[in-house]
């Protein structure tokens, strides 16, 4: 278990940090300080050492603070101190961590063994609970929650504060050398402060190579502002809302799983959708529902004439989704009572009778609307469309229609045996 940042083994990351904040603050003493005027190069530069040297303080803290989970700090303070911790000095066993209020929210850790707070995190780098986790800091090696963050935060913002000042004093340094030393090379002017300075660089005469090293820590400095940029706004908005970045991003997640749910029953809906157009004839609705539902571009383009969103965008499949789990549910029960009134009897000859006669004897229902009872081949694939061929016409029939027909079929047949047996008493 990792107490701090501090604490070996440390992280090349971290490692990374400690090179890299002395060797800007140094570059600036050495390549910037001497170049500026005067009365600027004092100013800029006492604030760059300021954000330089809060950087460092804020570091510390941060890192030498330990976030551990409360419950579990006390805990392994009972261990240090006794052997065994029991209700003989009015203290709890080790499992539920002491003697905590018992209306506080707690969760048990199953790593570390006990109850631990609501908030709090095990993480896997330090191996331990940490009270209203945040994430963990590889560039810090160490844990961020209640107890260091507001140092983490403070930090972020040295860091960019000192990088914006670089960053402002570089480009203008940069951009007014070269448009010196090309107005000098062309014969346009004789030059200006920002190359005299550079030539005169501790008597060097290295002006273009003091130019050269300006302009690599300004690129340095270009991509570390926008990524602190990022950083520090994105913290803003976490502490406007309350949040912590594992919250963050675990709502992120359940909403990515959200809109995949959304995106699978409106993919349902439009299958169902396209083959009821289709049975129906209206083939202009099903060429729209089709185009819409095409990857990418479908979505992108057929978007305004999709039929679904069209209607769910006015309120009128609201309620789809249930109606199409009930319709699924009234299938699956009446295909189970079915299944179960031909079985009652346990013989094979009969089950197999009854199946031809099901098959047989199913009605198909024409497009003009008259109802024929001919010998018919069902082709049942599950919850796919049942294909029935007559002597006349092929035409769609859906599960939930077959389902049906199946059932009053059965319901008669009941009813006819029990008319039978009341005329036979």
């Amino acid at each position: 278990m990792r107490a701090n940042g501090l604490q070996k083994p440390f992280n090349p990351m971290q490692i990374g940090t400690w090179i890299l904040l002395p060797t800007l603050l140094l570059q600036f003493l050495l390549f910037a300080t001497p170049i500026l005027p005067l009365a600027a190069s004092i100013p800029c530069t006492i604030i760059v050492l300021v954000c330089g040297a809060a950087t460092a303080f804020f570091t510390y803290k941060c890192c030498s603070i330990d976030p551990l989970d409360a419950r579990l700090r006390r805990h392994l303070a009972r261990q240090n101190g006794e052997t065994e911790v029991g209700p003989a000095n009015g203290e709890s066993c080790p499992h539920n961590g002491g003697t905590e209020d018992d209306n506080e929210l707690v969760k048990f850790c199953w790593v570390c063994g006990i109850d631990v707070h609501v908030s709090s995190m095990h993480c896997k780098f330090c191996n331990k609970c940490v009270e209203n986790f945040d994430h963990h800091c590889h560039w810090l090696n160490t844990c961020v929650g209640s107890a260091n963050y507001e140092w983490f935060f403070r930090l972020v913002g040295s860091v960019l504060s000192m990088e914006l000042v670089r960053g402002g004093v570089l480009a203008g340094l940069v951009i007014s050398f070269f448009v010196q030393y090309a107005g000098e090379i062309n014969g346009d002017s004789p030059g200006g402060t920002t190359l005299e300075h550079s030539n005169s660089w501790f008597s060097a005469d290295v002006g273009l190579f003091v130019a050269i090293v300006n302009t690599i820590f300004l690129l340095v400095d270009m991509g570390c502002i926008v990524l602190l940029v990022q950083l520090f706004t994105f913290h803003i908005r976490l502490r406007r809302d309350s949040m912590t970045t594992y919250t963050y991003i675990v709502n992120t997640q359940q909403k990515k799983r959200e809109r995949g749910r959304e995106k699978m029953d409106l993919e349902r809906r439009r299958i169902a959708e396209i083959q009821l157009a289709e049975m129906q004839g209206n083939l202009v609705r099903a060429w729209r529902l089709k185009a819409a539902g095409c990857p990418h571009i479908g979505e992108a383009i057929c978007r305004p004439c999709d039929p679904i969103r069209q209607e769910e965008k006015d309120g009128d499949l609201q309620m789809q989704p249930q109606r199409m789990d009930r319709m699924h549910n009234e299938v699956n029960n009446i295909n189970n009572n079915h299944t179960s009134d031909g079985e009652e009897n346990d013989c094979p000859a009969d089950t197999e009778s009854n199946r031809n006669d099901t098959e047989k004897n199913t009605v198909s229902t024409p497009l003009n609307g008259e109802v024929k009872t001919d010998p018919v081949s069902l082709k049942n694939e599950g919850n796919d469309i049942h294909i029935v061929e007559s002597d006349d016409q092929s035409i769609e029939v859906s599960p939930l229609h077959a389902a049906m027909e199946r059932k009053s079929k059965s319901s008669s047949k009941n009813n006819r045996e029990q008319n039978v047996k009341f005329l036979s008493t």
